[in-house]
């Protein structure tokens, strides 16, 4: 059986307004998941762009100095607030848009992309949220948890996923431990700890098998974002912001997009900042 293995991240930047580090590869070590951005964004970065074949999740940190404004095609305009969740599944395709609520203060959090199964890809797009408050808590011996998604929260999630936000004291341990036929990871979002054999500091993820789990150590003050979900195991093809299951589906994909068949989104009414025009045509 495979063992837990450290993930190195891919770092972003773009201009002044945007920094990320981002995990996109061993999809099949991420699997369900697409990919996971640790974000800051003081500014709107990102023009309006359309998604289809998975769902676009943005969770704010509680320590985010902002929230952010969701707006997408199916008429919606959400503020996240800090600790807050926004779950857009996109299925055959929407057009969204997302940017801090106050421009030059920063907001802080979590973009997750999400695959679909294959039997999903062309639902019809539907927008989930939850508040900070609605999540559930729990506390043991030097650490407490929030469920940021997952079967606990009462939301109908598409596949079998979570997301637990836990934080560690100093010399405590918490023991990860993943549900029967799921693999994990856990993003260091702040501090420094440890596993049996391997070492854990800011930045770094800590992948776990199906069947794995790991008992952390924490060295300083630590704050794990930890991921499970039960891999899909099917075809997937990326091409920009959709994510299907063969090349056909991509194609109509784009021909929806073209024809309008995603929506439309109308100008921000009263922009926050002057964007920076960057077209969200990649994953990140």
């Amino acid at each position: 059986m495979s063992t837990a293995r450290l993930l190195q991240p891919q770092r972003h930047r773009i201009g002044a307004g945007f920094q990320a580090e981002g995990w996109r590869e061993p999809l099949a070590l991420l699997d369900p998941f697409i990919m996971v951005d640790h974000f800051r964004m003081s500014e709107a970065t990102f023009a309006p762009h359309p998604h289809a074949g998975f769902s676009a999740v943005t969770y704010l940190f509680d320590d985010s100095a902002t929230g952010m404004v969701s707006r997408d095609s199916l008429g919606g305009e959400h503020e996240i607030l800090p600790g807050g969740l926004h779950w857009t599944l996109a299925g055959r395709g929407v057009m969204h848009d997302e940017f801090p609520i106050d421009a030059g203060r920063e907001a802080h959090g979590l973009q997750i992309f999400v695959n679909l199964p294959a039997e999903q890809k062309l639902r019809a797009p539907a927008v989930m949220r939850l508040a900070a408050e609605q999540m559930p808590r729990r506390v043991g011996e030097g650490w407490k948890a929030v469920q940021v998604f997952g079967a606990d929260t009462g939301l109908p999630l598409p596949w079998s996923t979570s997301l637990v936000l836990v934080d560690i004291d100093a010399g405590a341990t918490f023991d990860i431990t993943l549900p029967e036929g799921e693999q994990g990871f856990a993003l260091v979002i702040q501090g420094s700890g440890r596993t049996e054999e391997l070492p854990l500091s800011t930045g770094r993820a800590l992948s776990l098998p199906v069947g794995g789990g790991a008992r952390v150590v924490a060295d300083e003050a630590l704050r794990l974002a930890c991921f499970c979900g039960r891999p899909l195991l099917e075809p997937l093809v990326r091409h920009g912001p959709f994510v299907m299951s063969d090349e056909g589906q991509v194609v109509a994909a784009l021909q929806r997009f073209q024809s309008g068949g995603m929506g439309r989104l109308s100008p921000r009414a009263v922009p926050r900042t002057t964007p920076s025009n960057h077209n969200k045509e990649s994953l990140s």
